[in-house]
């Protein structure tokens, strides 16, 4: 395991939803909270996992998606709705299988919050409207002049979930009436909002990407 796959794989305890599939496609989400070696723990709910031998858990470190692949060595008791697994670590790489494919259609109002942009006061907000996101970019539309390389953060509601992206610039078009369309790369999103870009990108009609 190289250094970039450990870093991610210690970077796994302390999540919440991280999504997770059987060996069978059963889908669940569970929340890691120690890892030993290349062994994982997590909380995952008790009733879902009759059958499950193996698990692949996708997430995100600073907005590059990774899968690892666990063998279940144990299950323990925690509570009725609750066990505590047991994962042995069988293999983790970068998840580069079909990015930037999936994207959920916004077209709907948010803001952006300076983090360190050219022509804007750190922490101030502009009104924007989101055209569409996936789980490592987003592309907006904004009278903000904002530059290549600008960071900044995402505030909207997508599915009645309130949520707050972080992203950097990597694409600036004008637009008519003094607008820019900007096209960034997530930098930071927590695995609870991934599960949900996840989810309504799989129905969205962008599903087959651009």
């Amino acid at each position: 395991m190289d250094a970039a796959a450990a870093d991610a794989l210690a970077a796994l305890p302390g999540r919440t939803a991280v999504t997770a599939v059987s060996q069978d496609g059963t889908e669940l989400t569970c929340d890691p909270f120690e890892l030993d070696g290349t062994v994982l723990r997590a909380y995952a709910p008790r009733l879902k996992l009759a059958g499950v031998q193996r698990l692949t858990l996708r997430f995100a470190v600073e907005g590059a998606p990774w899968i690892a692949t666990f063998e279940l060595a144990e299950a323990e008791y925690h509570s009725f709705e609750q066990a505590i697994l047991v994962l042995r670590l069988e293999g983790i790489e970068p998840d580069t299988k079909g990015r930037d494919t999936a994207r959920v259609a916004v077209h709907g109002p948010g803001r952006l919050q300076a983090v360190f942009c050219q022509n804007a006061v750190d922490g101030n907000e502009y009104e924007i409207r989101i055209d569409d996101l996936s789980e490592t970019g987003i592309l907006l539309t904004t009278e903000l002049r904002v530059e290549p390389r600008d960071r900044f953060a995402v505030i909207m509601v997508l599915d009645e979930r309130p949520m707050r992206v972080e992203a950097e610039a990597v694409k600036v078009v004008p637009g008519p009436y003094g607008r820019f369309s900007v096209g960034a790369r997530l930098t930071r999103v927590t695995d609870g909002d991934l599960l949900t870009i996840r989810r309504l990108a799989a129905s969205s009609a962008l599903g087959g990407g651009e």
